[in-house]
């Protein structure tokens, strides 16, 4: 739980289901603070008893790194199909719900959000219920939307683009908002000049750099054949974010030409290193990329949300959706050699920064 002080009470209900959603959670508490209220971020496998909340800390990142077709299937079993309030995914909410009753009692919120779809299906039960007194704001913080999102007592839905806030106003009858992607400041400043950026992180000065993302526990997917790829094509190198797995950064490190780099805390310099992101989910990276300024390439996402991030950002074209490594040379040479193409492209990723979610929150709590 992390907590900063002032009028009002938020509580930001979030999972750590990989590193983004917490990531938004705790920039939106930022936001809060800098405001003059007070905000907490609980993650709620921590509401869980503990056997739950660490299997579904772990049985995530092995299901799409490790067994992709059966997440596709759990992915179209219980986020993607027909279902009242999530009723599909009940065992999960149900025991987190004594937890966060308790959390609810002792906090006393003004405004209750949730960055990740069981906690918006939490809340929405507790409000439903009336246990939860307050506003209940589910943000949605992927470019495509499903059915877990989506529970008929909460009071708002906002979403990080006009194409996901017209599928949840549909879903729901009631008008969702925009504020585009949650990122930190510091990637809509670019914070150092190129040539700095490449020799902090001990790049070739020349040439250029494509960064390639495997979100905050390596989920590699295919990023091996495009790194392979890039660092076979002449003027290329890429750059392999590999996340918290060392073992896909040993295999990464052992092919020729392929820099890689573990957990990076300065994420603005390597994108200030970059000519262009490769990516392969629609996850946080892409997202910061995106406001930086830096062209996306999306090659062969994972699975489920992955895949359907994904089109969502190729139908917002905001990224070039490609299969073959044929494609994905040309879709980089394209992204660097042809200036009006790349300006188009950055513009179209800026312009999804429309306003400020603490400002749509302290909205809502009326």
């Amino acid at each position: 739980m992390d907590e900063a002080g002032g009028a009002l009470k938020v509580l930001v209900l979030s999972a750590a289901m990989g590193g983004g959603h917490l990531q938004i959670s705790r920039e939106l508490a930022r936001r809060l603070q800098a405001r003059g209220d007070t905000a907490i971020v609980v993650d709620m496998l921590d509401l869980m008893p503990p056997p739950t909340g660490r299997f579904l800390h772990w049985v995530y990142p092995w299901l799409v790194g490790s067994a992709p077709r059966l997440y596709q299937r759990v992915y179209d079993t219980f986020f993607v199909a027909d279902q009242q309030a999530g009723e599909r995914a009940g065992i999960p909410v149900r025991l987190a719900l004594p937890g966060l009753r308790r959390l609810v009692a002792d906090f006393d919120p003004d405004v209750a959000v949730s960055t990740y779809p069981l906690s918006a299906l939490a809340l929405g039960h507790l409000r439903q219920r009336g246990d939860l007194h307050c506003p209940s704001v589910t943000v949605v913080t992927t470019f495509s939307l499903n059915n877990l999102w989506i529970h008929p007592a909460n009071d708002l839905e906002v979403c990080i683009s006009d194409q996901a806030a017209a599928d949840a106003t549909a879903r729901t009858g009631r008008t969702a908002l925009v504020s585009g992607p949650v990122i930190r400041p510091e990637f809509l400043d670019p914070p150092m000049p190129r040539a700095e950026a490449r020799a902090r992180l001990g790049l070739p000065s020349e040439g250029r750099v494509a960064v390639l993302t495997t979100g905050s526990v390596g989920l590699a997917g295919d990023v091996e054949d495009a790194a392979a790829s890039l660092a076979r094509h002449p003027g290329w190198t890429p750059v392999v974010l590999c996340g918290r797995s060392e073992d896909l950064r040993r295999r990464l490190a052992a092919i020729p030409g392929v820099h890689t780099l573990d957990w990076v805390d300065d994420m603005p310099a390597v994108l200030a290193a970059a000519d262009v992101l490769v990516d392969n989910a629609g996850g946080m990276s892409s997202k910061e990329a995106l406001g930086f300024g830096l062209p996306v390439v999306t090659f062969r996402p994972l699975s489920g949300h992955g895949r359907d991030d994904a089109e969502a950002m190729a139908r917002l074209a905001v990224t070039d959706l490609v299969s073959e490594e044929s494609e994905l040379l040309r879709a980089v040479d394209a992204l660097v050699g042809d200036p009006a193409l790349r300006e188009g492209r950055i513009k179209r990723g800026q312009a999804l920064f429309v306003q400020d979610l603490a400002e749509i929150v302290e909205q809502s709590a009326g």
